[in-house]
């Protein structure tokens, strides 16, 4: 191949280098708009402005889109579409299983960002409390079950596809509010097995969130209505706390959850590393047998004449969105009810990303080092055949090619929350003025929403709600 045809080559990884960088500073900048509008609560704005971005997310991240539809569409209370969104999201994850298996090799040539977003299991079990909480609001207590019972499967398929080797396996929090859509529904069994489930997945899970008391109580008191009087005296037994709590003649209970803040952003790491140092982490790390060969490609070229040369690398990181609220309370009737955190996506989150960053070191690594290795040959070739001005020049191209393509994938489902509050208390039948005040580390109130409610005598009534101040 002449050195004509080899720039000409290059012009076109360029070009698609520089595509998909302009494509992430557009998602960037998408998502700070996008939060503002959530910030002022301006949620029909918010969809709209959902909605009219959707060439800006693409093909490679309409997963995102879909995500971001539901949720949005959800906040704006069009309960039909947010489900309808949050459908599509569902079958576009399952349509991309089997492509992420097999899709690993697929990013070498530039970077994660050329392939499709393919989202997190956290991200895809927490469509389905949105989507439980859209039949609920929209008074379809028996729709909502049915998302209870997809959840259950959902869970066993993670378990299934990955082997049990995931690291997200289960979730205590989406347990113990299923177990709420199991009760409110009238399925006594499946709400008692629910949360004795939430039980052992606040102790094994990977959020750092405690137990909570209403949980403790929830499968106590199922246990003695169900007549499993053994079962019952074995969560007394470890949890002495326990009560039998019954809802009063003439009230219904409210349950006030409150999605709080963002989930930390992906941002980009930049470090630089000497070839010939760096591979003895990538030769103890397993790779899929999708991307053996490229690996194997990056550790002979790394040995060559070039390993005492540098490169530059890029990883994912977290970095926290600022949000001064950090609680709220509940005051009914001039009763106060203290809300208690029961999800912690932030700790989620990063640790699934420890989990795989292993991985992503080797493949960054390799894929950087192929990308120099292949500018530093084509350079000297070209030199070799014309003069030293075009290889230097073919070199410096390449540098810009390997800055530009090589970025971290930084995608993810911003608009998530940091972290899921609750406070359940009982009201009288009827009509119920509420207020909930949002408070910051202190205690102290940040600002206040006043709602109604409308409670259904012996009834779950869930009142859903999102804060955030930056």
């Amino acid at each position: 191949m002449s050195y004509k045809k080899i720039l000409s080559v290059f012009s076109v990884f360029f070009l698609f280098a520089a595509f998909f960088a302009g494509c992430s500073a557009k998602m960037s900048r998408h998502y700070e708009g996008l939060k503002a509008k959530l910030d002022a609560g301006d949620y029909s704005a918010a969809v709209k402005y959902v909605d009219g971005a959707k060439k800006i997310y693409g093909n490679k991240n309409i997963l995102l889109f879909y995500l971001d539809s539901g949720l949005v569409n959800h906040l704006a209370k069009n309960y039909a579409d947010s489900s309808k969104s949050f459908d599509a999201a569902k079958q576009t994850f399952e349509d991309y299983y089997q492509k992420s298996i097999s899709a690993g090799a697929a990013s070498f040539a530039f970077n994660d960002n050329s392939l499709p977003y393919y989202g997190n299991d956290y991200e895809r079990a927490h469509t389905t409390v949105y989507e439980a909480l859209n039949y609920i609001l929209n008074g379809d207590d028996n729709e909502a079950v049915v998302e209870a019972r997809q959840s259950d499967t959902m869970f066993k398929t993670f378990s299934i596809n990955a082997g049990g080797k995931n690291l997200y396996k289960d979730d205590g929090f989406i347990r113990y509010f299923m177990g709420l859509v199991y009760e409110n529904g009238g399925y006594l069994n499946d709400a008692h097995l629910s949360y004795f489930m939430a039980l052992k997945a606040y102790k094994s899970g990977l959020a750092d969130v405690g137990v909570p008391q209403d949980l403790i109580d929830d499968a106590y008191t199922t246990a003695l209505l169900l007549g499993m009087n053994e079962r019952a005296q074995d969560i007394k037994k470890e949890y002495p706390s326990a009560e039998k709590i019954l809802i009063p003649r003439g009230y219904g209970e409210c349950v006030i959850m409150d999605f709080n803040g963002y989930i930390p952003e992906k941002i980009s790491r930049i470090f630089e590393y000497g070839l010939y140092d760096i591979w003895h982490f990538v030769d103890e790390v397993k790779v899929d047998d999708a991307e053996k060969q490229e690996f194997a490609k990056a550790r002979s070229i790394s040995r060559s004449v070039f390993a005492s040369d540098y490169i530059k690398v890029v990883f994912p990181e977290y970095k926290n969105v600022p949000n001064k609220i950090v609680s709220f309370n509940a005051d009914a009737n001039g009763s106060l009810k203290d809300a208690y955190r029961v999800q912690d996506l932030s700790d989620i989150a990063k640790k699934c990303l420890q989990d795989d960053i292993g991985k992503i070191y080797a493949k960054t690594i390799a894929r950087a080092a192929v990308k120099y290795v292949v500018g530093k040959t084509v350079s000297q070739a070209v030199e070799k055949n014309t003069s030293k001005g075009w290889g230097a020049l073919t070199q410096v191209a390449f540098n810009v090619y390997q800055a530009a393509s090589e970025d971290a994938d930084t995608r993810g489902w911003e608009i998530l929350p940091e972290n899921i509050l609750m406070a359940r208390f009982f009201l009288p039948a009827g009509e119920n003025d509420v207020t909930i005040n949002f408070t910051g580390s202190g205690g102290e109130t940040l600002k206040s929403e006043n709602i109604k409610v409308s409670v259904r005598e012996g009834k779950k009534n869930f009142v859903a709600v999102r804060s955030a101040l930056r």
